[in-house]
């Protein structure tokens, strides 16, 4: 299945994700980030300045992102049924939602975000297909973000690019079960993220392959400049990382079916599954 990327450019997922060098997994008491709303470090996802950089200024360099769509749309057409509804958590500017629109045109989709800026810019994103999609500003960093989408499911599928990350991990696992929560039975979940690397070998060549990437897309600059740019950005400390391994487990314990990791490439993966139905799913 080939994707448009003229319609929907690969790097537009980068909003959420330049990934870190490398530092060992969060232990279980990170939750302690967000016990005080003045110590979360994902907030500065809201300013208009920071959307701007992303959305506008870094485009066309991340790593495999053309297959990173064409996997999640292929996952979703592999379920065997109409996509009625779908959910699209942490939106930014909503090109996971505009390849799936792409794809299933009858689809109704559902994107949240806490950013006002990201939801503005999918707002522009869709001027032309608004009979289509939902703009909700929730923070899923709460359980309550659950009240202000559940009226419109069950959802078919249920999709994430770049942004559950920034959670602590005991959140991440919460955020799953009420993801799994959501879906209809044999809905799907795809979780197009940024994973912590199996050692600090292989981040550095991972952050090697995304600066040979940004400087492609930069070639007016330097790529020493470009390689700064890349270790000073402002976000960096959003971000919170967890083994893709790991988070398949949580997800087989929270009880989807299906769980795999569907395409990886260092520090970025494609993972998920699916609820079951009341028949067995087939294998």
């Amino acid at each position: 299945m080939a994707i448009d990327t003229h319609n929907h450019p690969p790097a537009a997922i980068l909003y959420r994700m330049m990934p870190l060098p490398y530092h060992a997994p969060p232990k279980a008491n990170s939750t302690a980030l967000h016990s005080n709303m003045a110590e979360r470090t994902d907030e500065i996802w809201k300013t208009s300045a920071l959307a701007a950089v992303y959305l506008e200024g870094v485009r066309g360099a991340i790593p495999l992102a053309g297959e990173q769509l064409d996997v999640m749309l292929r996952l979703i057409v592999a379920c065997g049924r109409p996509i009625k509804r779908f959910l699209d958590l942490g939106c930014g500017d909503g090109v996971l939602s505009s390849a799936i629109l792409g794809s299933h045109p009858e689809a109704q989709g559902v994107l949240v975000d806490f950013s006002a800026p990201m939801l503005d810019a999918a707002a522009r994103r869709f001027a032309d297909q608004l009979a289509s999609v939902r703009f909700v500003n929730a923070d899923y960093a709460l359980p309550s973000w659950t009240a202000s989408v559940a009226d419109y499911g069950p959802y078919d599928a249920i999709v994430s690019g770049y942004s559950i990350h920034h959670q602590p991990d005991a959140r991440k696992r919460e955020i799953y079960r009420e993801i799994f929560g959501l879906l209809g039975a044999g809905g799907v979940f795809v979780h197009v993220e940024h994973v912590a690397p199996g050692s600090a070998w292989a981040a550095a060549i991972s952050d090697e392959l995304f600066v040979d990437h940004l400087h492609r897309s930069h070639r007016e600059k330097s790529r020493e400049d470009v390689a700064r740019t890349y270790y000073r950005r402002p976000d960096k400390a959003a971000n919170i990382l967890a083994p893709v391994e790991l988070q398949c487990q949580w997800l087989r314990e929270i009880g989807f079916a299906h769980v795999d990791c569907y395409l990886k490439i260092f520090e970025l993966a494609v993972f998920g599954g699916r609820r079951p139905s009341p028949s067995s799913l087939p294998e």
